[in-house]
């Protein structure tokens, strides 16, 4: 992890359905994957700053999109730093997302009261956890799952709650995956890298 670039997990909630928003998440330079969820949030967001400065510049700029009545178009935003990747998928791109229509997709957000070496170690071996990162914040790490079905997912989620040192777990269902690594779906259906964004750091 470069420890130059300020690497976070951003949440972002918006008022209806504002298209501007999608766009600006799709080619600005600083967000590498934006995932649709459900939840008390609409986007889930992998993003990188050079500074914290960078940063409030980016989240000043998100508060002021507007929607055609004038109301702002985003209602809140939630930052949350990345301390350190312990799992990521190295092999990835949005068509690996594109291609898996009948699977079961979450993100879920686990407090525990300090580096927990369980957790990670059942991370690390299972199959079902594609990424895991610990972050600054709210919660403490959050794990991405994919399953072939529903009821592996809730297998999956019982022995996380069984580790002892879990206090809260919380479960985000991703709708749809709009960015992913800096690729993005151009208007033909085809796959494009915005030719404005060069970053390669990327932690889901």
């Amino acid at each position: 992890m470069n420890s130059n670039i300020l690497q976070a997990v951003v949440y972002i909630h918006n008022w209806g359905e504002s298209s501007d928003v999608v766009d600006i998440l799709k080619f600005n330079s600083n967000v590498i994957s934006v995932f649709h969820i459900m939840g008390g949030y609409s986007y889930l967001i992998d993003a990188n700053f050079d500074s914290k400065a960078e940063l409030e510049k980016w989240i000043e700029h998100m508060k002021s999109i507007k929607l055609s009545s004038g109301v702002p178009a985003v209602t809140a935003i939630k930052t949350q730093k990345i301390i350190e990747i312990n799992k990521n998928k190295s092999d990835f791109s949005l068509s690996d997302y594109m291609e898996m229509d009948n699977a079961y997709h979450f993100f879920i957000l686990v407090d525990v009261p300090h580096q927990d070496e369980h957790l990670i170690e059942m991370a690390k071996n299972s199959q079902r956890v594609s990424s895991l990162v610990h972050i600054q914040g709210d919660h403490s790490y959050v794990a991405e799952v994919i399953c072939d079905d529903y009821d592996e997912y809730r297998k999956f989620l019982r022995d996380i709650k069984q580790l002892e040192s879990i206090n809260r777990v919380e479960t985000q269902e991703v709708i749809s995956v709009i960015k992913y690594r800096n690729q993005i779906l151009d208007e033909s259906g085809k796959l494009s890298t915005p030719r404005e964004d060069n970053r390669e750091m990327y932690t889901l």
